[in-house]
């Protein structure tokens, strides 16, 4: 699977690492999907790497063994693993004799001080510094040891600017509406809510935020070194704080500052002035985690928040001129036909520009897991893990990973396409509601359904003979009929 955009996690560990005087090269090998693992193998021996560093998350976690494996028979060089996966079995990885080093929870600092006890050299004095690195397990001999996990780093302004240099950023398919390059940009890290799916095991269950400064510097740096002017902010919580984000927002105005950007956000989190702002900067698109339909579901994964919140966030959302994007998961715990029918249907009801029906997908380190566990003792890690991912394109056959709900895997699978086809036919007659007013519009969709009346809506608009015709072409004449 290509990556959408590069990850910052890597980023950030190389920008570490540069600002050490290593010199730091990154393959992301999901832009090699016609690779084999031969070829990617050579390609990173070829570099002649002192030390090689693998991420992986529980669903890739076989491949970079297999990498790895791979990697050891043909190099020297010490293997240093993170991410995710190694952050809940640290000691369990190194049980693979390909692995040399494992880094858990936050890896900044970790990788570093790696680095500097590898270059000591050998023997005792080598030894004694590995054992002082929080948060790194490592072998000494036949025993592993796993050294105290490594406290979070607050101040957040004090860490370079990911090192966006080393990847090939257009080769990522992360384009604005207009086809211009997006870029992404973290300005806070962690989350204080306790989501049942929701893995906290790296950035913590706290919230660390950087300074508007530390965001706008970086801001400039990104538009001056790729000519590009929409962000993406892919923080957990961007608009938790609201101090924060009206400054951020006054800021970007006051400066002149020619940015377009979108976000994720809370519906709780967000009011109607604040919008306003927030478009007058610049933002012109929020995505929303709604997730469910019904009130009993929300509370049951431990969202923190309600059905009327939503309305109101999406509404307010589009008022201001921002296009909103909803997230929802089908297959939670407990959920029936008819509880995921609601979920549906609430989604078709919203206004939203775009929305993502999720397959539920229970992983390691997450509440969701946990329970799961509770209730099937036996249930464990393993290769499987492969196949397992929440996201699906609607056009290909799926199968749920781990089926949490009360129906079949091929009832869960027809459930998923149902809600992306039964959206998007929602979201014509929320254009037709839109130009015509709500009775005349949802007669006229309904009218609309029939395969005569659409060839002759699609001529009436193109000629511009069917009134409001030209609100019609600016809505999308494309998807009206």
């Amino acid at each position: 699977m290509v990556n959408s955009y590069p990850p910052l996690g890597l980023a950030y560990l190389a920008a570490f690492l540069e600002r050490e005087g290593h010199q730091v090269t990154v393959y992301d090998l999901g832009l090699e999907p016609n690779g084999s693992l031969e070829q990617d193998v050579a390609r990173v021996v070829a570099c002649a790497p002192d030390l090689i560093g693998l991420t992986a998350m529980s669903s890739n976690y076989h491949s970079a063994l297999e990498l790895a494996r791979a990697l050891k028979a043909a190099t020297p060089a010490p293997i240093v693993v993170g991410g995710p996966h190694a952050s809940l079995f640290p000691a369990e990885l190194l049980k693979e004799p390909c692995f040399d080093y494992v880094v858990y929870g936050e890896g900044e600092s970790t990788i570093c001080e790696l680095a500097r006890a590898l270059q000591a050299g050998e023997g005792p004095a080598r030894g004694e510094a590995l054992r002082a690195i929080l948060g790194l397990c490592f072998r000494e001999g036949a025993e592993i040891i796993q050294n105290p996990p490594r406290p979070l780093e607050h101040d957040l302004d004090s860490f370079p600017f990911p090192a966006r240099h080393l990847f090939a950023i257009d080769r990522y398919p992360l384009y604005a509406p207009d086809g211009g390059r997006m870029v992404t940009i973290l300005s806070s890290r962690g989350c204080p809510y306790n989501c049942s799916y929701c893995f906290k095991g790296i950035m913590g269950r706290g919230y660390r935020q950087r300074s508007v400064d530390n965001i706008l510097a970086e801001i400039r740096q990104v538009v001056a070194a790729y000519q590009a002017n929409h962000l993406y902010f892919i923080d957990d919580l961007f608009t938790i704080n609201k101090r924060r984000l009206l400054e951020f927002t006054q800021r970007v105005m006051a400066e002149g500052l020619d940015i377009r950007w979108q976000c994720l956000g809370r519906v709780d989190r967000i009011d109607a002035e604040t919008l306003k702002a927030m478009y007058q900067a610049g933002c012109r698109e929020i995505h929303y985690g709604i997730e469910a339909g019904t009130q009993a579901m929300l509370d049951a994964i431990g969202k923190q928040i309600t059905l009327e919140q939503v309305r109101d966030a999406v509404r307010w959302t589009r008022e201001a001129g921002i296009m909103v994007k909803g997230y929802f998961m089908l297959g939670l715990p407990g959920d029936t036909e008819a509880t995921m029918e609601q979920t549906i249907r609430f989604a078709t009801e919203l206004d939203l520009d775009e929305a993502m029906f999720s397959l539920t997908t229970p992983f390691p380190g997450t509440r969701l897991w946990d329970e799961l566990c509770q209730r099937h003792p036996g249930t464990q890690y393993n290769a499987d893990f492969s196949r397992a991912y929440y996201y699906n394109s609607y056009t290909e056959e799926i199968e749920p990973f781990m089926n949490l709900s009360q129906v079949s895997d091929k009832r869960l699978a027809q459930l998923i396409r149902e809600a992306h086809a039964r959206f998007w036919e929602s979201k014509r007659k929320h254009k037709y509601m839109r130009v015509l007013g709500p009775k005349a519009g949802a007669l006229v969709w309904r009218l609309s359904k029939n395969s005569l009346v659409r060839a002759l809506g699609r001529w009436a608009i193109n000629t511009g003979l069917l009134g409001r015709g030209r609100a019609l072409r600016q809505e999308g004449a494309d998807s009206w009929f």
